[in-house]
């Protein structure tokens, strides 16, 4: 009976360790356009430059705002980007709030605020631009 539950354990500690460390969903490469279509009548979008900057575009209407600064890799081993600043466009439009710093994480194609990167405000690669 021991060796029973303490299999069972030892299988349920591997897969959840899989699940939570499935690097397959950490790209080496994150520099490109990222789209967010949360809003359809929005234009949103970021772009993650080899130098380590940034463009986030946001257009709605006549109305545009942008943001620029820096990015990198976070060193803390998740998977993750961390901005030099960031305006929250992607949650709230023109009525973005502004941060001394910004986290988004990483998961395949998507940059997200979550780490599942499933969120409505998630930004998705936009492939056809490289």
């Amino acid at each position: 009976m021991r060796s029973t539950v303490a299999s069972f354990l030892g299988l349920l500690i591997l897969t959840l360790n899989y699940g939570c460390l499935d690097l397959s969903e950490c790209p080496e490469e994150v520099t490109g356009k990222y789209v967010c279509n949360n809003d359809p009548n929005a234009t949103n979008y970021l772009e993650l430059n080899m130098d380590g900057s940034f463009l986030h575009y946001y257009r709605i209407g006549d109305k545009i705002i942008t943001d620029t600064g820096n990015w990198n890799r976070s060193e803390n081993g998740y998977c993750e980007i961390e901005f030099s600043n960031w305006k929250t466009f992607n949650e709230s439009g023109l009525d973005f709030e502004k941060y001394a710093r910004g986290i988004l994480f990483v998961k395949g194609k998507s940059l997200d605020i979550t780490p599942d990167g499933e969120s409505s405000t998630s930004f998705t690669k936009d492939d056809s631009t490289n």
